[in-house]
């Protein structure tokens, strides 16, 4: 407002230059920004006021006379004039003081203020009046208020964001979305949820949905039975959870006794009345093509309604809610699915192995950490002896599980080959390197360990897994780290093995990362533990039970965690027998084969065993030409022989037709052994064979069997 609006000749004549400076500064200045000017005496008079101040109240220059400013505009704060009073009363300014009220010139609309007070003194000092600048700012708080509320929705949906990302744990999630929007946007929220996904195609003639969350503000009472937690409720076509989930939309309701009669649950109207409820909020929860529920939100105790620019921020609300609901689901069936294939890929029932007691445990990680590629197996080898298999596929879920699945396949056919265990783990390593596990491939480590029950002794061979514990039979605990390779999968590598003693009360301990590591445990340190445990003795279960106690599950951590437990029992009954090439070993052989059976009381079998040592002897003297080594083992229901020569030369089983002079030792042996085979070793092969110890009868049988066949010369 130009100066000229000033009626100079009403304003008293100031004793301050600074206060009248002021004022006509902020008049001069109105033409920039509309700054209403009045000075009000010591008894709240108004003395003057200008035009622009005059249009904001409404009020005309005859209303400007003796009345005192709170009666002039009774309803703006009473604040405004506390503030008039302090200046005059202090003689100290006072500015840009926030004030709100209505004028007659807005009728009922509340307006905003900036308000500015400036004393006015005569020649003593003495202040006698107060000058007000007023600036309007009710547009600007409208934008400001506008804005506030658009940010406090996007921290809204942004911390809405982060829970869903937090975690795959569905029931945390809920509970953690539907208390984020109480009471920031609604009174009172509910969350129900088919059981299972639904097509968005579907029209079922009821929509069944169970109430799973329910979060309101304190004070709320507690709903009626059939909107308790955990029921299940069929919701009919004319219901607003059937309307979102049929029109696939959120649909805004205010509170009447039409929406009442339509949700036709007992004692909800007494409910909603209870709790004044005002507005609802219904969102569809759709992901994917798949109806997953629905979404209440509801407004009355505090006062607020709802409009349509909520259902914007309700609908948003509900996008975030519905991916939290289709990730857990998916994970949930994923992860479900992974726990399957792993538990069908480990043992059911470890195989009974003759001098050993096998105790397991296996945990997998829970529904908040995604299943892993742990996994262990007890094989069957040749001449009663067993391999002993730990490993670990790194990463986690689906994909790991499957990888452990081929890894484990794997290692059970290069056991059926009966190799040495590094071969086996150099083996395996071509087929990890093989496997397609994403872009950076599959990582296994693994141990291989090989039981001898004949010479009681155990070889490992480790494939950068941690390394097994050893208690001897005086319960002194090794770690068994000598010659450990790296994982399996980065690079091609070949392995090697070390034998280790395994005498009768020796336990091996074969484990993964998650028994002795956590965030809060180091490798170096859980180990430790592990050792301290063996190191007390127990029966084996018992320390499979303890050792299991020493996960560390703190923070949430939760990690798969196999375990494997080897105790040896019995001491083989076991003959050996170093042999010359000679043929005359041959007779040696036998001889050391019948003491052996008289000494065992398996005299009935003399004849059988004593033909097939004198075969496989035989063949080792004429192609090994080296020296061998006669093994015979009695088991608790078999017989195993083993010759071991320095010939790499593995024999195969022919076909001999009935001109051929020689190829019948081995069909022989074929034929009146329970099993046989050959395998490699370090040092050569052996060939071995394997009798059941059946009834009298059944051993006269086989016997007369054998003299049925045609004899190698």
């Amino acid at each position: 407002m130009a100066t000229r609006d000033v009626e100079r000749h009403r304003l008293p004549s100031p004793a301050s230059p600074d206060a009248w400076d002021r004022l006509t500064l902020a008049a001069r200045m109105s033409d920039l920004a509309p700054i209403g000017l009045l000075v009000v005496d010591r008894d709240l008079r108004v003395c003057w006021m200008n035009q622009t101040i005059l249009a904001i109240n409404g009020l005309s220059p005859g209303d400007v006379g003796t009345k005192s400013i709170a009666e002039l505009l009774p309803g703006v704060e009473p604040e405004a004039w506390h503030v008039i009073r302090r200046v005059l009363a202090t003689g100290e300014p006072i500015l840009d003081v926030d004030l709100a009220g209505t004028t007659p010139a807005t009728g009922p609309d509340r307006q905003a203020w900036r308000v500015s007070h400036y004393p006015i003194r005569d020649r003593d000092g003495i202040t006698k009046a107060v000058g007000v600048a007023v600036v309007d700012v009710t547009e600007q708080r409208h934008a400001e208020a506008g804005r506030e509320a658009v940010e406090r929705r996007l921290r809204l949906l942004s911390r809405a964001s982060g829970l869903v990302g937090a975690s795959l744990d569905l029931s945390a999630i809920l509970e953690g979305l539907i208390e984020l929007v109480v009471p920031e946007f609604a009174d009172e929220s509910i969350l129900l949820l088919t059981d299972e996904p639904l097509d968005t195609a579907a029209r079922p003639d009821r929509l069944p949905l169970r109430r799973l969350v329910n979060a309101r503000v304190a004070g709320f009472p507690e709903p009626p039975p059939g909107l308790q937690i955990g029921e299940r409720i069929e919701f009919a076509s004319q219901t607003p959870h059937y309307q979102v989930f049929a029109v696939g939309e959120p649909q805004l309701h205010q509170m009447g006794e039409q929406l009442v009669r339509n949700l036709d649950i007992p004692g909800a109207g007494e409910y909603f009345r209870q709790i004044g409820l005002r507005s609802v909020i219904h969102v569809p929860l759709l992901a994917g093509g798949n109806f997953h529920g629905v979404v209440i939100f509801a407004v009355g105790s505090s006062g607020r309604s709802y409009t349509e620019h909520d259902v914007q921020l309700a609908a948003e609300l509900g996008s975030r809610i519905s991916s939290a609901i289709a990730n857990a689901r998916a994970y949930a069936h994923q992860h479900t699915a992974a726990l399957t294939l792993q538990r069908g890929l480990l043992p059911g029932n470890l195989p009974a192995v003759e001098g050993l007691e096998l105790a397991w445990r296996y945990e997998p990680g829970t529904a908040a950490t995604e299943v892993g590629g742990d996994w262990f197996d007890v094989i069957g080898l040749s001449a009663g002896r067993v391999a002993l298999v730990i490993g670990d596929v790194m990463g986690r879920g689906l994909t790991a599980a499957a990888v452990m699945g081929q890894v484990r396949a794997a290692v059970r056919a290069f056991a059926a080959l009966d190799l040495p265990a590094a071969d086996v783990l150099t083996h395996l390593d071509d087929i990890v390197r093989s496997i397609d596990a994403g872009p950076d491939g599959a990582l296994v480590s693994c141990i291989y360990a090989i039981f001898e029950p004949a010479t009681a002794t155990i070889t490992v061979a480790n494939a950068g897994h941690l390394p097994p514990a050893l208690v001897d039979p005086h319960a002194d605990v090794h770690l068994l780290d000598d010659d450990s390779g790296i994982i399996l999968g980065v690079a091609g590598q070949r392995l090697t093995e070390t034998r280790y003693p395994f005498p009768p009360g020796a336990t091996l301990s074969l484990y993964t990362d998650g028994l002795v590591e956590s965030p809060t445990t180091d490798i170096a340190q859980g180990t430790r533990r592990l050792q301290a445990a063996l190191a007390d003795p127990a029966g084996l279960h018992t320390t499979a039970d303890r050792l299991f106690t020493l996960i560390d599950r703190t923070g949430g951590y939760d990690d798969d965690a196999a375990l494997l437990l080897v105790h040896a029992t019995t001491p083989a009954t076991v003959s050996t027998r170093r042999l010359p090439p000679d043929p005359r070993a041959a007779k040696t052989a036998r001889d050391v084969t019948v003491a052996a059976l008289y000494q065992w009381h398996l005299a009935e079998h003399i004849d059988l065993v004593e033909l097939l040592v004198s075969e496989l002897v035989t063949n080792a003297i004429r192609y090994a030409q080296t020296p061998s080594h006669l093994t015979l083992r009695r088991g608790q229901h078999a017989l195993y022989v083993e010759i071991a020569d320095s010939d790499s030369r593995v024999p195969r089983l022919l076909n001999p037709t009935p001109d051929d002079e020689g190829g019948r030792g081995l069909q022989l042996v074929a034929e009146l052994a329970t099993r046989w085979g050959a395998r490699p070793t370090r040092t050569g092969k052996t060939v071995w064979f394997q009798l059941d110890t059946p009834d009298t009868d059944q051993a006269n049988s086989l016997k007369a069997g054998s003299e049925a066949l045609p004899r190698h010369p």
